[in-house]
């Protein structure tokens, strides 16, 4: 139920949704001062969120405990690795869909490995290995891909039902635990604008891990031309605005 109604709330917290709202209500309600009122406050928040280096400077905000990370010098025996980075895998050009810059969650995770970081690698809840209700998923081609780029067969374990990060979290850790692991041997790789929240809902478990961040989005420098209005900053925002939401809710139900 939780997951059901989060993805309907979530549709609410994106600018082109409030957009949207507004012009629709400036056209039918009739007193001309509240149309007039509605049309220029949708017209602000457009101008607003599609402001590319107030983006820039609210992901780097976000983001910016990270920026100077290096390769973790510690060894890790396993990686647990945030689904999320694809829409699925085609089976047939054997590629991904990537969902937006998350495809750094995978790619970073096999520098890790193929730098002998970490040895293992826990994939939780992605579409391209994930079952579904009747039990078929292309987990056999997700593990074929990887094997091309050189990893060993024993060295991937798929975790496949997990469909939110509270899940990520009590389904990986319940694998972690019947595997003999410990939480100082595990280290938790996700986007940078996810991972206190990954983090936050392993620690709930009891699970406390060591974290490496993906995607860290550098200090802005301004140029002139980025002031001009951008439809890929109002859809960016997206990504932001849905994990401040989350990382609210979570705490909020205790996650």
């Amino acid at each position: 139920m939780f997951f059901v109604i989060s993805k309907i709330l979530k549709i609410f917290i994106f600018p082109l949704t409030w957009i949207t709202a507004l012009l629709i209500l400036s056209y039918w309600i009739k007193n001309k001062k509240w149309r007039r009122g509605l049309f220029i406050s949708a017209l602000v928040i457009l101008l607003v969120f599609t402001d590319k280096p107030l983006l820039q400077w609210a992901q780097y905000m976000t983001t910016r405990k990270y920026s100077h990370q290096t390769l973790p010098s510690k060894y890790y025996d396993i990686a647990v690795v945030m689904g999320g980075f694809s829409d699925g895998l085609d089976t047939a050009s054997m590629q991904f869909n990537y969902i937006d810059n998350r495809g750094s969650r995978l790619w970073e995770t096999i520098r890790l490995y193929e730098s002998g970081v970490v040895e293992r690698i826990l994939f939780s809840g992605d579409a391209s290995f994930n079952a579904d209700n009747d039990g078929n998923s292309t987990a056999d081609a997700f593990r074929q891909y990887l094997r091309d780029f050189g990893l060993h067969e024993d060295d991937i374990l798929l975790e496949q039902h997990a469909r939110n990060t509270r899940e990520n979290a009590t389904n990986s850790i319940a694998i972690l635990d019947s595997l003999g692991y410990t939480p100082d041997q595990c280290l938790l790789v996700t986007s940078a604008t996810h991972l206190k929240r990954s983090l936050a809902c392993f620690e709930s478990e009891g699970w406390t891990m060591d974290g490496y961040a993906t995607s860290i989005y550098p200090k802005p420098h301004l140029k002139a031309y980025l002031f001009l209005p951008s439809w890929k900053a109002l859809t960016d925002w997206n990504e932001l605005l849905n994990e401040w939401a989350g990382s609210i809710v979570y705490k909020i139900v205790g996650y």
